[in-house]
């Protein structure tokens, strides 16, 4: 446990020190700017278009991140020499894995809780009406991205990092498209469709239920159920996820 805290403390600080926590700041200028332009040319819902646009602009700096930081969160160790330097040290490979995905998701964290307080409060400047759920919607975002990052640094470990980063954008949009493709009368009545559909349910991630941002503009409610149930879902598939990239990484070859 102390290996993987000192490589996830050294992956931070990495990426602590790079353009990428400059380039938050400016984004979160941009979205004070962004947010309120959008309000200005929404008629009678000023506050929904603001936290709309704060949430998706949090999402897709997450996505960013998560997609081209991950592809490249192995092969630059292994290009740059620096991975066989520490792997000859008391430090097994699982250990060091765990600390490079652990040490890009804390940087995930600060990004999603600084954008999505930061739209939260743009929102309730606006009159917006507070709800619980905003920050369930910020958990899910960050949640989404952790998931995402695995799934690059998944592809990573089997392909280059363009592949890499084209496999993990086809996984996020099928991800997101299969629950509304399951509805679909095609897929319904076609027993071939309906079997392929079930098969992507267990190897694509349904991010679907992930998005709660539809329920918080429009102020719906969701039960305690489904929320609990989708945490407990995408942690036996993290959990999934995760012990094969650890499987493939402890058999790659690095030669």
């Amino acid at each position: 446990m102390k290996n993987i805290l000192t490589v996830t403390k050294f992956t931070f600080l990495e990426v602590y020190r790079s353009k990428l926590m400059i380039s938050l700041v400016f984004l979160s200028i941009g979205l004070l700017g962004v947010s309120y332009v959008a309000s200005e040319f929404a008629y009678g819902a000023p506050a929904k278009v603001a936290l709309d646009v704060g949430l998706g602009i949090m999402s897709i700096s997450n996505l960013i991140i998560s997609i081209f930081i991950g592809a490249n969160l192995i092969n630059k160790e292994i290009e740059q020499r620096t991975l066989y330097m520490v792997i000859s040290k008391p430090i097994s490979r699982a250990s060091f894995l765990m600390g490079k995905i652990l040490g890009l998701s804390s940087v995930l964290l600060i990004n999603s809780l600084v954008l999505g307080t930061l739209s939260i409060l743009i929102y309730l400047l606006f009159k917006g009406t507070y709800s619980s759920l905003m920050f369930w919607t910020i958990l899910f975002s960050f949640l989404e991205a952790f998931t995402v990052l695995v799934f690059a640094v998944f592809f990573s470990l089997i392909t280059n990092t363009t592949l890499s980063v084209i496999f993990t954008i086809a996984v996020f949009i099928v991800g997101h498209a299969i629950n509304e493709t399951s509805k679909l009368l095609l897929v319904k009545v076609s027993s071939f469709y309906s079997s392929l559909i079930d098969i992507s349910f267990i190897l694509v991630p349904n991010f679907y239920k992930l998005n709660l941002k539809d329920f918080v503009l429009y102020q719906q409610n969701i039960s305690n159920d489904y929320l609990l149930s989708t945490l407990l879902y995408l942690a036996f598939y993290l959990l999934a996820l995760l012990s094969a990239v650890l499987l493939i990484f402890k058999n790659k070859n690095l030669d």
